[in-house]
């Protein structure tokens, strides 16, 4: 039986593998050591420097190691160069000296000691904190203390920090999730060297195509408009991990229809539903890909039961061990977020270089062999991309998009690839080609500006922001953590291994929606149940506890002014000098109010 194309069409095909497996990974490695050594050189060229001067002599640095590569590959070749490999080259050092900033910028964030760098980190780690005393992920809404996200990423996380000794570091902690987008970046060079060729591309074979695609799709898994988040505690890199996985599978079931690799595919959007609950779509993009590219209605059937008992045993499953409190965090909250769809066109047109790139990298790819069944993959990134751009109207952030937009990223480097081939078919390079090439190789490097690839490398955390860590760990010195509510961040329970609820994202996750309960939360503040709050932005508009865009007050800072007096406050974290844009999410970095329980008869 033939799945994925007629036996004449499979013959001529060559073979997907090119070189070993192991070529990439030794190729990406090399890539990461490099990248990894000029962060360091760019840290100890900018010490002690304004920022300036310290982006000056980046600057500097990198264009004498840019000449240097033109001029050592130019004296080496002589009159045997060749216009579309002094391209690939020239392109290939611009995205590893990119990927040193990235690697620069964001050690400042990883090795950060508190978890409130997003919304959400605090509420990842109070997760790790109820795993290891036993406390339910999901609890009733009172408590205000769960997580409207599925369990997967909390979990492995907390494993793989189990198995290095620090569950509980945060710095750590923040390490696995980079290392699951390096994963993700390599599995999505494995995807795009595949696409290469099925369609009939060679050029992806050689060790410096695989240096520069490695590189070009670790900085797209890590761009700054929709994958700003990777590094943080959040599920977005591990999501966009087993998307990319996933992908691979069906890659590799195109290729070969082995029915191995559908078995497997069968656990993807069950294992994807814990991840994030979004993923669940796989089931449908997969049947669509059996239903283009096989022959066999029996296969897609019996993989719809498969995918569909697994599902439905991973939700039972699920209620067993949380009950109702799991499906009222994990669907109902979100299953009532709205979605705005002029902000999602918004967000299509800030994204809109990954849709021409996917665009423009299939209408190469498809020229070339196997073209019916990548047609079918083609389309399952289309219907990703076009649905995670929708669902992003919920918020304003475009993290949702992450993981079709480095699809877009694979099909991208497919469709350069045969480009790059075309042009290295050339077997005289005249003026003309010489000019091509240059203009070429400039527009690219264009592009992956708008890419959101391009980042400043200058240090994004201030010794200020060190400083609002120890002042807030002061509040907490000689009393019962238990007793002390802090809106966001969670690493001043861990050492009590206290669960916290009552948490500003706890809260904001519903009542923008309309439909909290918040009596639990309004009684405990009335009881004075707490002996401190720490919260910020009391008296803004944009109160984390009760926002001004609500539909309906939540009553809590009425509670806390009527129950609780102001004892001072903690200044607010200064940004580094010169950085106009500080941090990816920087507003938990604010004056903070500490609030005490009012005397008797006040």
């Amino acid at each position: 039986m033939t799945v994925a194309a007629p036996p004449q069409d499979r013959a001529s095909s060559p073979p997907a593998e090119g070189l070993s497996g192991k070529v990439s990974v030794y190729s990406g490695s090399g890539v990461l050591l490099i990248a990894l050594a000029l962060a360091a050189a760019i840290y100890f060229v900018q010490a002690g420097r304004s920022p300036e001067m310290a982006v000056m002599r980046t600057g500097v640095m990198f264009g004498a190691i840019l000449a240097a590569v033109a001029a050592s590959y130019f004296f080496s070749q002589g009159r045997a160069a060749r216009p579309a490999t002094a391209g690939l080259l020239i392109l290939a050092t611009i995205t590893v000296l990119l990927l040193a900033v990235y690697f620069f910028r964001i050690a400042w964030y990883v090795f950060f000691p508190a978890d409130f760098l997003t919304w959400s980190e605090g509420e990842f780690v109070n997760d790790l904190i109820k795993l290891s005393v036993g406390y339910p992920l999901y609890s009733p809404q009172v408590n205000n203390d769960s997580f409207v996200y599925a369990p997967a990423s909390q979990l492995l996380t907390f494993a793989l920090g189990w198995l290095v000794g620090h569950a509980y570091s945060i710095p750590v902690l923040r390490t696995i999730q980079v290392v699951y987008t390096i994963t993700a970046a390599f599995l999505a060079l494995a995807c795009s060297l595949r696409l290469s060729a099925l369609s009939g591309s060679s050029t992806g074979r050689s060790w410096l195509w695989r240096c520069f695609g490695f590189a070009l799709l670790l900085l797209i898994a890590t761009n700054t408009i929709t994958n700003p988040f990777v590094h943080n505690l959040h599920g977005d890199a591990l999501a966009q991990l087993v998307t990319i996985a996933a992908y691979y599978l069906l890659l590799r079931y195109v290729e070969s229809g082995r029915a191995t690799v559908l078995a497997a595919m069968t656990l993807i959007a069950p294992i994807g539903f814990l991840v994030k609950q979004s993923l669940l779509i796989w089931a449908g993009l997969i049947a669509l890909v059996l239903a283009i590219c096989g022959r066999s209605w029996a296969r897609l059937l019996v993989f719809l039961a498969a995918t569909g008992a697994v599902c439905a045993g991973t939700l039972g499953l699920c209620y067993a061990i949380w009950g109702r409190d799991f499906f009222y965090w994990t669907w109902y909250v979100l299953g009532k977020a709205a979605v705005s769809p002029l902000r999602s066109f918004h967000h299509m047109l800030d994204t809109w270089t990954y849709f021409a790139g996917g665009l423009l990298g299939g209408i190469a790819v498809l020229q070339g062999r196997y073209s019916r069944p990548l047609l079918g993959l083609w389309l399952v990134w289309l219907a990703i991309i076009a649905t995670e751009t929708y669902t992003s109207g919920i918020a304003w952030m475009m993290n949702h998009i992450g993981p079709g937009t480095l699809i877009a990223g694979v099909w991208f480097l497919a469709g350069l690839n045969r480009l790059w081939e075309a042009a290295e078919a050339r077997t005289k390079a005249t003026a003309q080609d010489w000019v091509n090439a240059s203009a070429v190789t400039a527009c690219i490097a264009l592009v992956l500006n708008g890419m959101g690839l391009v980042r400043i490398p200058l240090r994004p955390i201030s010794e200020d922001a060190y400083r609002y860590v120890r002042d807030i760990e002061a509040q907490f010195q000689g009393q019962d953590a238990r007793n002390i509510l802090l809106d966001a961040g969670s690493w001043v329970y861990v050492k009590d291994r206290v669960v916290m609820g009552d948490r500003g994202p706890a809260i904001g996750d519903r009542a923008y929606s309309g439909i909290g309960d918040f009596s639990g939360i309004l009684s405990r503040i009335n009881a004075k149940r707490y002996s401190k709050i720490l919260v910020r932005g009391f008296h803004a508009p944009d109160f984390i506890y009760d926002y001004y865009l609500w539909p309906k007050s939540s009553g809590i800072r009425q509670a806390l002014l009527d129950n609780y007096r102001e004892s001072g406050t903690i200044e607010a974290a200064s940004a580094p000098a010169a950085v106009p844009n500080w941090a990816e999410d920087p507003y938990y970095f604010g004056e903070i109010t500490i609030l005490e329980p009012k005397a008797a008869g006040l």
